[in-house]
């Protein structure tokens, strides 16, 4: 290195030499070249008046003042308008050449003055012509030798020469001594390189102007060292965080299937939220489930990813088993747990909903088939009883009808696909139309049907919003007792749209009031047959309910009458 560094210095200043030296010449010249023109200049300027070159004795009378004005020679040459030289002291008694086409002449004749450089073989130096018009008819012309560039450069090349051998002297003793003071700090600062990522300043560092960047340069990236800690450690904690507040259940195992990460949720969901995750723990100490044991060795030894699903205390886990793997082998084991106990109990709740569709299908049908056959076989025969037996097919028809009438609309309903129908409606006509339909029915049963509202309107479907009082209503009058009654009312408070369908029937059981609106969930079975009731009508309604946002209460005491409420944010 302290090699490479002298010889560097010396080639730069080398070329720093040589390139000054280029410079100088050129600007030494440039200013000798500049000097002589001015001087032939103001020689001409200050004699070109045509008193002084009119005759030959004029001519020679100036020439010879000029010249013994000025230490250099100076040529003199009269040209005429047709380029053919009238005088020249140089070439007196000579015939010279037509000068017509000379540049300096040519631009004289034009502009009232013209100048011109040109090598001179002859010589082997340059000559600078300086011409001005004197009258109409001649251009006077002066010039004079000026050493070339060249010849510059080596006159001044002895002065240059010692010069450069001087420089060369002063730069190789000045680069020693350079080089030694760069190099000592540098070796200082190597021999205390541990203070000083210790963010310490190193020993007598201070002395050393060159040691200060090297010195805060470590110290930059002590900090920006630091600095990446810091952040790989924010994005540790972040991860933990993110982790922690997963609704899912993470566990991270390494190839000794000891655990290497969990959160919150996984200790939970495992059945072990006391765990705590010290050194390295196995799995066999966080779940002793021996079918999870044997999906997870299942796992690790096929390298394939598994899905299992467990039970634990009514609740459902599903169990995502994914191998990590580094080529072929694998390395370890990435568990995520997902609580699908919604998803299990609306399976349960659908198998449930397909028996009881089943069974209360095929009741009304096994009454129609019975009494068809029998009608069939001949073994009623009397007109009484086929009429009586043939009404009865056509109830259970007529129940069979509305009860799948029931079922769709339910289904409808739930899957929402008439959302798009809603439209600004009045509850108050809804319900006055619902009435008029029920009070034929209500008089059969001596029921005194009755409804108080004012104008409230809502944005819904209007088929749902009537269907929903219809069941309410028909209901109350279905369950009433004889000469009972039956009041409506709509009205709005505390920030909600208040329904309310109140009857003075048999009530229901405190334990019954949370099932009722379960699908085909009825309090007197029997009853229910003898009305005709389907089992769907209160589901129906808390569907609609929930598809407004409602909320559904129900205050009843047993053999004292049933309110049911609905209430929709306003």
């Amino acid at each position: 290195m302290k090699r490479r560094l002298f010889l560097i210095i010396l080639l730069i200043s080398f070329l720093s030499s040589s390139a000054v030296s280029i410079v100088t010449s050129k600007v030494y010249y440039d200013l000798y070249a500049a000097d002589a023109k001015n001087q032939i200049q103001t020689i001409l300027k200050l004699t070109k008046e045509e008193s002084n070159w009119e005759d030959n004795q004029a001519i020679n009378l100036s020439v010879n003042e000029i010249l013994s004005t000025v230490n250099y020679s100076i040529r003199f040459t009269i040209v005429d308008v047709d380029g053919s030289v009238v005088y020249d002291n140089r070439a007196k008694n000579e015939v010279l050449e037509n000068h017509k086409d000379r540049p300096e002449i040519k631009s004289a004749f034009q502009n009232g003055r013209g100048e011109y450089i040109r090598r001179s073989d002859t010589i082997s130096t340059d000559m600078y012509y300086y011409a001005e018009k004197i009258n109409e008819n001649e251009v006077l012309r002066l010039s004079r030798e000026i050493s070339s560039i060249n010849q510059v450069f080596i006159n001044i090349l002895p002065l240059i020469a010692f010069i450069f051998v001087a420089l060369f002297v002063v730069v190789y003793i000045c680069a020693n001594i350079f080089i030694k003071k760069i190099l000592k700090p540098i070796n200082l600062l190597a021999g205390s390189i541990n203070e000083i990522t210790d963010d310490k300043e190193p020993k007598d560092a201070y002395i050393y102007e060159e040691l200060e960047p090297i010195s805060r340069r470590f110290r930059e990236q002590k900090i920006k060292i630091n600095q990446y800690i810091k952040e790989l450690k924010y994005e540790r904690d972040t991860i933990n965080i993110i982790t922690d507040n997963m609704r899912e259940g993470f566990i991270l195992l390494n190839k000794d299937k000891n655990v290497l990460s969990i959160n919150k949720s996984g200790k939970e969901m495992i059945g072990n939220d006391k765990f705590d995750l010290q050194n390295e723990r196995n799995i066999i100490e966080l779940t002793r489930n021996k079918n999870i044991l044997s999906k997870i060795d299942l796992s690790f030894e096929e390298n394939k990813h598994i899905v299992y699903d467990s039970e634990n205390d009514g609740n459902y886990f599903r169990y995502y088993l994914s191998p990590v793997t580094d080529q072929e082998n694998v390395t370890g084991m990435l568990i995520l747990i997902e609580d699908i106990t919604i998803t299990k109990n609306a399976e349960i709740i659908r198998s449930e909903f397909s028996a009881n569709v089943s069974h209360e299908l095929k009741t009304p049908l096994t009454t129609i088939i019975g009494f068809a056959e029998l009608i069939k076989e001949g073994f009623i025969t009397d007109m009484d009883s086929i009429k009586k037996y043939s009404s009865m097919i056509n109830n259970e028809g007529l129940r069979l009808i509305s009860l799948i009438e029931d079922i769709m609309r339910l289904s409808k309903i739930e899957e929402n696909t008439d959302k798009n129908e809603d439209t600004i409606i009045n509850l108050k006509d809804v319900l006055n139309k619902v009435v008029s339909l029920l009070e034929a029915k209500a008089e059969d049963l001596n029921i005194k049907l009755s409804f108080e509202a004012t104008d409230i309107y809502m944005k819904a479907n209007y088929n749902y919003i009537s269907e929903l009082f219809y069941n309410l209503i028909d209901n109350a009058i279905k369950y009433n007792k004889e000469n009972g009654s039956v009041i409506a009312k709509i009205y709005k408070k505390d920030g909600f749209i208040i329904t309310s369908v109140k009857d003075t029937g048999v009530g229901i059981a405190k334990e019954h009031q949370h099932r009722i609106f379960e699908r085909f969930y009825r309090v007197d079975k029997s009853r229910s047959k003898d009305t005709g009731g389907t089992g769907l009508g209160l589901s129906i309604v808390k569907h609609i309910a929930e598809l407004y946002r409602g909320k559904i209460e129900v205050e009843s005491i047993e053999g004292n009458g049933t309110e049911i409420i609905v209430k929709f944010p306003q």
